[in-house]
């Protein structure tokens, strides 16, 4: 436990020390992103055949690519582009330590049967959201309410199921779709309704 909680706490660090220099216009840290790249491919070896991880690892994985996509948006043209790049490598490296999620065990559990049944209603929310459909508010209310529950819950747990991890993470990048709808389909409205929704769950998950 000692070693794990070790290796979660480097990369942390590492996180840290490559969002640091971006947050103050320093530049993308080479050495600290091959570090975190590093830990998540040894992330990956380490979780393989396990359905849950640890609340501290939860925690550190959830912030990462959606900090490293907006700062891409402060910077312009190859510096921009390697961030972008950056950020791209870092969602496939995590999506792969989240693989073997143990999903159907989180259908199954009472807690999350309701989160799992609202989130898949009517083809899926965050896909709709991807697919240009915009965001369905009475949909958006019911996963709310049930998120809403399913935390008071969980957060007292020392470990986290994968595919819930992988669900926090999509409800915490909701604010990626803003940029989407305002910059690439010019819905300023239904940008401002998904900005809205992502400031509510910023505000549950992030306590």
């Amino acid at each position: 436990m000692g070693e794990i909680n070790e290796q979660i706490e480097e990369f942390e660090q590492s996180a840290l020390n490559l969002l640091v220099d971006l947050r103050t216009g320093d530049g993308f840290n080479e050495k600290a992103y091959e570090k975190v790249a590093e830990m998540l491919a040894l992330f990956e070896k380490e979780w393989k055949g396990i359905s849950s991880i640890s609340k501290k690892a939860a925690t550190a994985l959830i912030e990462l690519y959606d900090e490293l996509y907006n700062f891409s948006l402060n910077y312009a043209g190859e510096k921009s582009e390697r961030i972008l790049k950056a950020a791209k490598n870092i969602k496939s490296l995590i999506t792969k330590c989240l693989e073997e999620t143990g999903e159907p065990d989180l259908k199954e559990n009472q807690i999350f049967t309701n989160l799992v049944k609202y989130l898949n209603e009517d083809g899926h929310f965050f896909e709709k959201l991807r697919n240009s459909k915009g965001l369905d508010e009475q949909q958006f209310e019911k996963i709310f309410q049930e998120l809403e529950s399913v935390l008071d819950m969980v957060y007292s747990w020392e470990t986290l199921p994968k595919a819930f991890v992988a669900i926090l993470i999509d409800f915490y990048e909701m604010d990626l779709f803003v940029y989407m709808y305002q910059d690439e389909l010019h819905l300023e409205e239904e940008a401002d309704k998904i900005y809205d929704a992502y400031e509510r769950v910023f505000e549950l998950i992030a306590g």
